[in-house]
């Protein structure tokens, strides 16, 4: 009886394994969950798309046929962007088509010879142009160039990870972050 009393005020060799093997094993959750946060955002980072949406004008003084001009939406990220909306403004008003647009920037009530390709609910992968729209009709090449200043374009577009970011041709490549991106009513139908 004696030496149980003496014993609980010891250490035991096999108490200090025991609790040397906890600290350790907690010392190694802790690294891990930090080297798993990590390769998480070294994932994300790795696949980040940067949506530039513009502008391309091609002007010949001797050759007028060869103008051109071209609206065009590029990824200059690194990972794939998802387009989930896409719109078209002049003046701050909405337009869901090209020809609407560009007969109002115009101010011409004829159709606008045009050829296009969308953008809405389409994967961009890296490096990747794609030529929105392109006038064919150069009759209105003039008109549309002096009020291009109140045209904007806006996407939203949202990476593999769904993170999501809205960019505007009036901001030359700066996109900003947001919760998410949705399909809205006056959303671009081309």
């Amino acid at each position: 009886m004696s030496s149980q009393i003496e014993s609980k005020g010891k250490i035991h060799p096999e108490m200090l394994v025991g609790i040397s093997a906890v600290v350790i094993g907690l010392c190694a959750l802790g690294v891990s969950l930090y080297e798993t946060s990590l390769m998480r955002s070294e994932q994300r980072a790795a696949v980040v798309p940067i949506l530039e949406l513009g502008r391309s004008y091609n002007y010949s003084v001797t050759d007028p046929s060869r103008n051109r001009l071209s609206l065009i939406a590029e990824n200059v990220g690194i990972g794939p962007a998802r387009v989930i909306d896409f719109r078209v403004t002049i003046d701050g008003e909405s337009y869901t088509t090209w020809d609407a647009a560009m007969r109002t920037l115009a101010g011409a009530e004829d159709r606008i010879a045009y050829s296009m390709s969308t953008i809405n609910g389409r994967t961009i992968p890296p490096d990747r142009r794609i030529e929105m729209f392109k006038l064919s009709d150069l009759e209105y090449l003039d008109a549309i160039l002096e009020g291009f200043e109140r045209l904007d374009l806006e996407a939203c577009y949202c990476s593999v990870f769904d993170e999501c970011w809205t960019t505007k041709m009036t901001t030359f490549g700066a996109s900003e972050p947001v919760e998410g991106c949705a399909r809205k009513d006056e959303s671009f139908t081309e």
